[in-house]
């Protein structure tokens, strides 16, 4: 006969690998209509790859040098079409196991720090029905894969936590490496392991400690720091010369925090946001207290989140970045999760059942609204380019069946290189740019494609005209199809 707790096991193991697959299934039916989202920056990361995998470096498809972001993720694209594969739809189904492992990963990560089983299936079903989740694995953005390298170097470190092995340190050394070649903000995740190491006794005495923890962190960031001195030899910037932001440190704080009550908000009552995020906080500190082997789990957790927020911050006050949301933030969602239900099911503050009942309205509140984003997906698109608005805009369609010289001058620039894989370049909806352009276009020859709706924004054609011949490709309502050829 089974033990009770074996069967238990065995229970929790089979929902959590049902809520991943459950999760996977969800997400493919969402990016089904055109596939992942792409937007401009996809776009840049998707030529990248492309001219890697011709030989001809990191290079985007407006003709720059790729250092904004690190090399990871267009380095994978360009193996994809080295190996003969459409990118897309191979990077959609990395996509879809990184999203696989993530739950899983974060369910592990729960039991870790609770002991328990309900708390782990509990975060594998919350992550499973999260909007936010699913909307950065069905779009093309690099913390889909960040996700799973952040989990499972955290994974890797509280087993070498428990019990130092040079196998462990090594995974630890090449998922944390990975990560910081993913996003640039990995640099949070090495921290926080390098400074929790020091307390960890397994990791030797404190001479040998602080010796490991060196090694781990130099070698950890040796891959990135080489990446930096590449950009650095190539334009004289490290991270891509982002500008300077106007903004100051009170706005990127605010936008995390409202972004982290966002999370804990029930879709049914928004007014609790602040409240569950008292209380979570209060039931982790309570949770830290009491429960003695939850404690380095929960500080190497908590470091990171706070670590990650805060460089976050510190760099939004101080360059211009997307604002901080959903997407800049995700790496801190499993997290609170994860110690969120531990908390629970750990302090033993309520009966089982009571529990569950809890569990169940949790995910109760977050299906309808992720049933609605995925059922968007389905129907319009999953985000960016790949959208009805763009893929049945009549330029567009007759992009698909017009030849075209590059250069090609667009307001659309990257969705034209998505289309047609020409050298193109971004055309503003001012006279002076498009008089640039032509300037440019009497010397080379190209093609112009000109999105617009209803009849914005603004076209210059007369502007063209004094420079090159025009010729329409194709009669377009909604925007201009044309050949630029010299005088």
């Amino acid at each position: 006969m089974v033990p009770a707790h074996r069967r238990d096991s065995l229970a929790a193991m089979a929902f959590v690998l049902a809520a991943a697959l459950g999760a996977v299934f969800v997400s493919a039916r969402a990016s089904s209509l055109y596939g992942l989202g792409v937007d401009g920056d996809a776009a840049w990361h998707l030529s990248a790859g492309a001219s890697l995998a011709r030989g001809e470096g990191l290079v985007t498809c407006l003709g720059e040098v790729f250092s904004l972001w690190p090399p990871l993720y267009p380095t994978v694209m360009a193996v994809l079409e080295w190996c003969g594969l459409d990118v897309l739809d191979a990077l959609r189904v990395l996509h879809l196991a990184a999203l696989a492992a993530s739950i899983v990963l974060s369910a592990w990560l729960a039991w870790r720090v609770a002991g328990s089983h309900l708390a782990a299936v509990a975060t594998a079903g919350s992550l499973a029905l999260s909007s936010r989740l699913h909307e950065y694995t069905v779009q093309v953005v690099s913390e889909t894969l960040f996700l799973p390298l952040v989990l499972g170097a955290l994974s890797v470190a509280l087993a070498a936590q428990r019990e130092f092995t040079r196998g462990r340190f090594a995974w630890l050394v090449v998922l944390s490496a990975l990560a910081c070649l993913q996003r640039y903000l990995g640099v949070a995740l090495v921290a926080s392991v390098a400074l929790l190491s020091l307390a960890w006794p397994t990791w030797g005495s404190l001479a040998q400690r602080a010796r490991r923890a060196a090694v781990y962190a130099a070698l950890s960031l040796a891959p990135l720091a080489l990446w930096l001195l590449r950009n650095r030899s190539l334009e004289a910037s490290w991270t891509g010369g982002r500008d300077e932001t106007p903004q100051g440190c009170s706005v990127a704080l605010s936008a995390a925090a409202a972004t982290v009550r966002g999370w804990a908000e029930p879709a049914t009552a928004t007014w609790l946001g602040w409240a569950v995020v008292l209380g979570l906080c209060a039931s982790v500190a309570a949770l830290a207290f009491q429960r003695r082997e939850a404690r380095a789990a929960l500080a190497l957790l908590g470091t990171f989140a706070a670590l990650y927020a805060t460089a976050l911050v510190a760099l939004a006050s101080n360059v211009v970045l997307d604002p901080i949301g959903d997407r800049l933030m995700l790496p801190a969602l499993p997290v609170l999760v994860i110690v969120g239900w531990s908390a629970l099911f750990a302090l033993g503050w309520l009966p089982s059942l009571a529990g569950c009942v809890l569990v169940a309205l949790t995910w109760f509140d977050a299906a309808p609204r992720t049933g609605e984003r995925i059922e968007h997906w389905r129907v319009e698109g999953a985000g960016g380019f790949h959208t009805r608005l763009w893929q049945e805009h009549p330029v567009t369609i007759a992009l698909r069946a017009s030849s075209l010289d590059g250069p090609c001058w667009s307001n659309g620039a990257e969705l034209v290189w998505l289309e047609k894989r020409i050298e193109v370049r971004f055309l503003r909806g001012s006279a002076k740019a498009w008089g640039r352009a032509g300037e440019a276009a009497a010397r080379s020859g190209g093609s112009l494609a000109w999105f617009q709706d209803n009849e914005r924004p603004a076209a210059f054609p007369e502007v063209l005209a004094r420079h090159v011949q025009v010729e329409p490709l194709a009669d377009v309502r909604s925007g201009l199809l044309l050949r630029l050829a010299p005088r």
